[in-house]
This record gives C-alpha cells, structure tokens and sequence, in this order.
C-alpha cells in the first residue's frame, strides 16, 4: 500500500509575503524622503513666501483694529511696513513693532514687486530713491483701513545651482492674497 504524503513541496512566494515586502519597501522609500527634506530645494523659499503672506495679513488686521493707513516698502533683499506720521505726514518705518519690524531675507533669495501690471518704479526712480534718506522712503504697497490692499504681485526668486526658484504672491484690492507656485527654471 502506497501511504500519500500530506506534505507538498511549494514553489514561490505567497501573496502575503509578496504583501509584506511591498509595504515594507514603501516605509523605506517614506523614511528616505522625509529626512532628505523633499525633492525640491526651494523649501525656504515657500517657507518666506508663506511668512509675507502672514505678515501681511496681521498688517491688514492691525489696520483695521487701529484705524490707521499702513505701508509695505519692498526692497531687494526684503521688506518693511511703514506707518504715516500724522505731524508732518511723512512716512516712517515700524521698526520698534515685533510683527511688522523689518525682515531681510535669507542670502540668495530676491523680491520684485508690481503695482497693477506695471512696475512701479524705472531705473532711474530706484536709482533717486535709493540716494534718499531711509526715513524719507515711500512705501509701494498700501494697506487701508479697512483691510483692503493696493493691488500688487510679489515674486520670490532663489537661485540653486542650476535651477532657479520663483514663488508669487499676489494681492487684490478687496486684501485677497494668493500663492502661486511657478515650475522652476533651467539656467
């Protein structure tokens, strides 16, 4: 008599340990992302488009609680609220305040500004007002009293080795303001 031998010989893999390698490759592959931070290098540069953004709106809500017309002056390198003196209305930067003090942006990145689809000042009105006093700057961006802006476009731009970063912001008059994340360039 023949006895059948109940144990058979198997060939591959189950489907749960075919499972069990996928899941964990995929943990691999997470944990290696995150602690290289992302494929993109333009990390900081979001970091500081989103800090404008914030800055501003706390401008906006200062201006309404105060009742007072505020100012952003945009510089290269960074920006600046402004308040208006009500003695002899001149402009004058908010250098004592902790929220709206002056901020300068990290090395390599820059900012340009537009005021309604133009650019707000030529070369020669930069030139003019760079040779002026820093208390007699005029700010380009207008926040009103009651929340609105004074139409403009930001844009952020970071160079990295052979790309080149940009980020927008762009603010309605009714004090809408918006990110838009542009593709980075080829250099």
């Amino acid at each position: 008599m023949k006895v059948a031998s109940s144990a058979r010989h198997q060939a591959g893999f189950t489907l749960l340990e075919v499972l069990l390698v996928a899941m964990l490759m995929g943990l691999v592959a997470t944990a290696v992302t995150l602690s290289m931070g992302g494929a993109r290098g333009d990390r900081e540069l979001d970091k500081q488009a989103r800090r404008f953004m914030a800055t501003l709106q706390q401008a906006q809500e200062y201006s309404v609680m105060d009742g007072r017309l505020l100012g952003l002056r945009v510089e290269e390198n960074g920006w600046q609220f402004m308040s208006r003196d009500p003695k002899d209305r001149k402009w004058r930067a908010l250098t004592g305040d902790k929220l709206l003090g002056p901020v300068t942006l990290p090395e390599g990145m820059t900012l340009a500004v537009e005021l309604e689809g133009f650019n707000w000042r030529t070369a020669s009105d930069e030139r003019q007002e760079q040779g002026r006093d820093e208390r007699e700057r005029t700010p380009q961006i207008l926040v009103f009293p009651g929340g609105e802006l004074s139409p403009f476009v930001l844009t952020l731009s970071q160079q990295d080795e052979d790309l080149h970063y940009l980020r927008t912001v762009r603010g309605d008059e009714f004090g809408r303001l918006s990110l838009l994340q542009d593709e980075e360039e080829e250099e």
